[in-house]
């Protein structure tokens, strides 16, 4: 049975296997992403393994979003027989024992019932948590960040097996299922504050400027090796640049911090952020070369600047994850603070850089 609160369960939560077609489970299918999300939107169809009991919250949480599509996460319950139901290429085609809240609108079998429902998904971000909930009485009801978000829908049957739907749609790429048992939550893992940059001070007197590089994907980088600062002798100094000793979980540092490398690359896809040892200088720039590519991902390093102290932050699983103080580069888009600016940048794109090798 469930516990007070409805969340716990004996079972860690996790996805079914049958998912739609771009999806790829990890992490003991309690991770689910959307395989080349920004030129696909749609075929991202999940399910809860086991079918949900009375009163049970089930939740995920938005690890990432990306920018070039409209519409994003559609959740929401089935009263299908999850292992032979065909799935479409989005959850507002199910069209039989389906309840669906995609943005602010409610649908039951695929047709409106309902416009004007508390929340609008397409609103929520990355690290908002949502939760689907079947109670004893026969009520749909929709969580976002622990608040009841009310009755979405009424007449669900208690008498069948109801497994939770989510479609990873638009901009909604990567998810988790949420544990309330290990997962940690925003009180014992606070947002530490940041400096803001202001324009009417001397931002130089700030410790920022910090370089971010992110070895996602099919960057395993098996040594991103950074270019060493030289004085005007051409010798090594003291505070030339490396990688930081604070890093991604999955980073090993070799080579005095000269060289990274994304351990488990063809199992795992992120956790791999380096930093600079210390702050850039006005003027300073910091090269890294990539030695190493797999062919598994998609989406490949990531790269800019953050005003983010590395011995003060939680490291996320990728920089864009990041919602304060940091530019990045991916693809050939940049993101500030997690969110799209600009859509296209330069010449090239570091999802299509290759290794090159260089003789002395």
């Amino acid at each position: 049975m469930a516990t007070t609160g409805g969340r716990s369960r004996s079972k860690k939560p996790k996805f079914h296997r049958r998912c739609g077609s771009l999806i790829i489970l990890e992490n003991d299918r309690r991770t689910a992403r959307r395989n080349l999300p920004s030129a696909e939107f749609d075929n991202g169809l999940v399910l809860s393994c086991e079918p949900l009991e009375d009163d049970q919250i089930f939740e995920i949480k938005i690890d990432k979003k990306v920018h070039s599509w409209s519409g994003s996460i559609e959740v929401g319950i089935t009263s299908c027989d999850v292992s032979n139901m065909a799935l479409p290429s989005s959850a507002t085609e199910l069209h039989n024992g389906c309840w669906i809240l995609n943005g602010c609108s409610v649908l039951h079998n695929g047709a409106s019932i309902r416009d004007d429902y508390a929340c609008d998904l397409e609103l929520c971000d990355e690290g908002d948590v949502i939760g689907v909930q079947r109670r004893a009485n026969g009520e749909l009801h929709i969580y976002l960040n622990d608040n009841d978000q009310g009755v979405a829908a009424t007449g669900i049957p208690t008498d069948r097996p109801i497994h939770a739907v989510i479609d990873l749609y638009g901009k909604c790429a990567q998810i988790s299922a949420v544990d309330r048992n290990c997962t940690p939550t925003m009180e014992n893992n606070p947002v530490i504050p940041l400096p803001i940059l202001d324009n009417n001070i001397d931002n130089n007197s700030l410790l920022v400027s910090a370089l971010a590089a992110t070895f996602n994907d099919n960057c395993s980088v098996n040594g991103a090796d950074a270019s060493v600062n030289y004085n005007d002798n051409n010798t090594a100094s003291s505070d030339d640049l490396c990688f930081h000793t604070k890093h991604g979980t999955l980073i090993k540092l070799s080579n005095s911090r000269r060289t990274a490398e994304r351990m488990h690359a063809m199992d795992e896809f992120n956790n791999g952020i380096v930093m600079t040892n210390r702050p850039l200088q006005n003027d300073e720039y910091f090269q890294i070369r990539l030695d190493k590519l797999i062919d598994k991902w998609s989406g490949s390093i990531e790269i800019g600047i953050t005003t983010h102290n590395p011995d003060n932050i939680d490291f996320p699983a990728t920089m864009t994850n990041l919602r304060s103080g940091t530019t990045m580069m991916s693809g050939c888009g940049i993101l500030t603070n997690g969110k799209g600016t600009r859509r296209e940048y330069g010449q090239f794109n570091l999802d299509e850089l290759q290794v090159r090798f260089y003789t002395t």
